[in-house]
């Protein structure tokens, strides 16, 4: 049977671009789960000049229930149009996703999801935890509370705090996928909008056990970007956001607009008080009152 005729239960697709430092580590992730059933791995790699591909036809045959999938690599597309063309190009009925400087860290990720959208319809994304990994600081930190049970997110619990955070923590039917707005890969299209999509028409699921990393690395340009630039992207996209959301969640996006405002203005008081004065209040402060310091100036997070 070819892989034209064969019916697959699960895609993954592995969005990749200049990944060869981190690419092992993330196909060992994949190769690695335990999931019952033929895997279609697409493979959306975006022009990469290094070694990313030849890293990825290493692993080709070693596991029976992988069936590649190439898409041509000869030009750079961009984040949205990569991803466009990869979500179409997956034909299982349920799409997970993962790049390629991430990895998962739960043998069972993609058994658990599938059998939580097997389980409730009601969701069209199964979302986990996430561990984000600040590799300059050796540092991982939880992005929520870890547990063993699962909460449910709507569109505006989305637009107020993007818990998701990441394509490579979620699980997709595949006709939500088909069903998203053409329009929207003409813009800047992460998977914070992708996702708000997404639950227009139905709920998210959240499974609070972490199981992917977020990797933050100097070669990323979104970790670059200093925190007050990502404020300022991150607002500049909400009227954008808004006009292709049909203005549904306009008082949501209007709200998180204040809140951008005030943890902008915030951020450039803070860009200017002189380092020596922050080395010796990081040095005699209590950690809870630098806590709430940090807070207070930096206001909400960026979300992607």
């Amino acid at each position: 049977m070819s892989d034209q005729d064969r019916h697959f239960r699960l895609s993954v697709l592995l969005v990749t671009f200049n990944h060869e430092n981190y690419i092992r580590q993330s196909l060992r992730s994949l190769f690695g789960q335990v999931f019952n059933g033929p895997i279609e791995l697409v493979i959306a790699d975006d022009g990469s000049s290094d070694n990313t591909l030849a890293i990825i036809r290493q692993y080709e045959g070693k596991d029976q229930r992988f069936h590649c999938k190439y898409l041509d690599n000869k030009a750079n597309l961009g984040i949205a149009k990569n991803y466009q063309r990869g979500f179409a190009a997956c034909s299982g009925e349920y799409v997970a996703v993962l790049e390629g400087d991430d990895y998962w860290v739960n043998p069972i990720k993609l058994q658990r999801q599938s059998d939580f959208l097997d389980a409730h319809w009601e969701c069209d994304l199964c979302s986990v935890n996430y561990f984000v990994y600040e590799e300059e600081r050796a540092q991982f930190t939880a992005r929520a509370p870890i547990g063993d049970g699962h909460r449910f997110i709507g569109a505006r619990d989305l637009i107020a705090d993007n818990l998701v955070g990441n394509f490579s923590t979620c699980m997709y039917r595949k006709s939500a996928l088909d069903a998203l707005p053409k329009n929207l890969f003409d813009i800047k299209s992460y998977d914070w909008i992708v996702n708000i999509c997404v639950a227009r028409q139905s709920l998210i699921g959240f499974l609070e056990r972490p199981m992917s990393v977020y990797r933050l690395h100097s070669a990323g340009a979104w970790a670059q970007m200093p925190h007050i630039e990502k404020l300022k992207t991150q607002l500049d996209l909400i009227p954008i956001y808004d006009e292709l959301t049909s203005y549904t969640f306009h008082a949501d996006f209007d709200m998180l607009t204040r809140r951008l405002h005030v943890a902008i203005a915030r951020q450039a008081v803070l860009n200017h008080v002189p380092s020596v004065f922050m080395k010796f209040a990081r040095a005699v402060l209590p950690s809870g009152l630098k806590r709430r310091l940090v807070f207070m100036f930096r206001g909400i997070g960026t979300v992607r």
